[in-house]
C-alpha cells in the first residue's frame, strides 16, 4: 500500500497562485488532487506597549468584505520569514519591531493548499511610516488585546490566522 507521486500539470497562473493537478498512485489506483500553489507566508502580531495590539482591517476581493486581520503577507522566494516580518509590518502599519518572536507554523488549509503560515510576535515597534502595495485597502488600528479577541470572536465569520494568532499572542502579553 505504498502512495506514489507520478507528476504535476499546471493548469493556471496568477500573480500570486498557480493551480495544478498531483497525481498520485495508491494501491494500483490513481487519484487527482487539484492543489492552489502559494508557498509560505507570515502573520504578527504587533505589540505596541502593555496589551495594546496593532491591527488592519482590511478589504478581502475573494469574499467582497473588509476583515479585521493581524497583518500578514506572503514570503517572496529566498527571503527569511523574520525578514518578510519586518517587512509586511512597515508595508502594513509603518511600524518596525526591535524584537520578534515565532510562535507556530500552520497550514490554513491543507485540504487543496499548499500555504504554510508562520505567526510570529512583534514589540518594541518604531513608527517609520507605512508604504502598503498598490490594491491593498487597509485602515489601521490599535486595541486592548482582550477587546481584540471580543472584536473577531462577535465577528460573524472569522479570520482563521487571527483568531489563532491573538489567542497564542495571549501567553506572551
Amino acid at each position: 500500500m505504498a502512495l506514489e507521486f507520478v507528476e504535476e500539470r499546471t493548469l493556471c497562473r496568477g500573480r500570486r497562485i498557480e493551480l495544478v493537478q498531483r497525481i498520485y498512485k495508491f494501491d494500483g489506483d490513481f487519484m487527482v488532487k487539484d492543489v492552489v500553489k502559494f508557498g509560505q507566508s507570515v502573520a504578527i502580531v504587533p505589540v505596541k506597549g502593555g496589551r495594546t495590539i496593532v491591527l488592519i482591517k482590511q478589504f478581502r476581493a475573494p469574499i467582497g468584505r473588509w476583515v479585521v486581520e493581524v497583518p500578514a503577507g506572503r514570503i517572496e522566494i529566498g527571503e527569511p520569514p523574520e525578514n518578510a516580518v519586518v517587512r509586511e509590518l512597515r508595508e502594513e502599519i509603518g511600524y518596525e519591531p526591535k524584537y520578534i518572536k515565532k510562535l507556530v507554523s500552520i497550514y490554513l488549509s491543507p485540504g487543496y493548499s499548499d500555504e504554510v503560515i508562520h505567526i510570529y510576535l512583534a514589540k518594541d515597534l518604531k513608527f517609520v511610516g507605512s508604504s502598503p502595495e498598490k490594491g491593498e485597502l487597509i485602515e489601521v488600528f490599535e486595541i486592548d488585546l482582550d477587546k481584540a479577541l471580543e472584536l473577531v470572536l462577535l465577528s460573524d465569520i472569522i479570520d482563521a490566522k487571527t483568531l489563532i494568532a491573538l489567542l497564542l499572542a495571549r501567553d506572551y502579553i
